[in-house]
């Protein structure tokens, strides 16, 4: 589905993504991982769409994603969660969500927004649709019981929980997930793992970067390993964790027996 065509991205002189190449195929986890500055993110950002590629190539199902917004790119099936969820903080979580379906639904956006204006009025089938995607969203990010509640007094973890919800109202084919588990407790991480299972169960394709090692091992089924840049490792958790050259990446020369 997703291929990575020997990617390089340069900023100046700094090289922070150098001719990784790799696949992902259809309704699996993958996991990227690497130390602080391993170009984990840079990469993401690229077949997200927020900067190009500096040589190489971002194919989606055989199309080249390359010259693409973001959005563009996430009307194509494929899209980005932040590590930090820009959120609307006066509004409710059932708000930010319906407010992030524009993408969904965006040829039927000006009668939803009249609906929102004239809500006696206008019962359009494009707010219906609207309405009916949000349900099922907080359904299954479990936000149902939080869905009045103001988005600025959710705790972090709830805040990363709806920043996966904004994005699952694009309706993606894939989720490119950066540090979801960052600041989480051990409850949450356990739930967004329920729930990132449970999406990859309904036919979605992850792809997650983060920094804590065990959660992301026990969550992917395959594991990429970023170094200064460059792909040192491909394979499941187990086997990339246990090679001596990611565990100097990780710790240090001096670390290693």
């Amino acid at each position: 589905m997703l291929e990575i065509d020997h990617v390089t991205k340069r900023f100046g002189g700094l090289v922070a993504v150098d001719d990784v190449a790799f696949r992902i195929t259809e309704r699996e986890i993958v996991g990227i991982f690497g130390p602080n500055g391993s170009g984990k993110t840079t990469l993401m950002n690229v077949i997200a769409g927020v900067f190009p590629a500096t040589r190489g190539e971002v194919r989606w199902k055989g199309r080249a994603l390359g010259g693409l917004r973001t959005d563009e790119v996430a009307a194509c099936g494929v899209v980005k969660t932040f590590q930090n969820p820009q959120l609307f903080r006066e509004l409710t979580v059932a708000e930010n969500v319906r407010v992030a379906g524009h993408l969904l639904l965006k040829s039927e956006l000006g009668a939803a927004r009249v609906r929102t204006i004239f809500p006696s009025a206008f019962r359009t089938e494009a707010a219906r649709k609207i309405d009916a995607r949000v349900a099922a969203v907080l359904e299954m990010t479990r936000l149902e019981a939080q869905a009045r509640q103001l988005a600025g007094s959710l705790s972090y973890g709830g805040e990363k929980m709806l920043g996966v919800a904004m994005a699952l109202m694009c309706a993606p084919s894939m989720l490119l997930l950066d540090e979801p588990g960052s600041g989480l407790s051990h409850d949450e991480l356990d739930r967004l793992s329920e729930v990132l299972r449970r999406l990859r169960g309904q036919g979605m394709t992850l792809c997650v970067i983060d920094h804590r090692v065990g959660f992301l091992g026990a969550l992917a089924d395959r594991a990429i390993v970023l170094y200064h840049g460059s792909k040192i490792a491909e394979g499941t958790p187990s086997q990339v964790l246990s090679q001596r050259a990611v565990i100097e990446a990780y710790l240090g020369d001096a670390h290693v027996a």
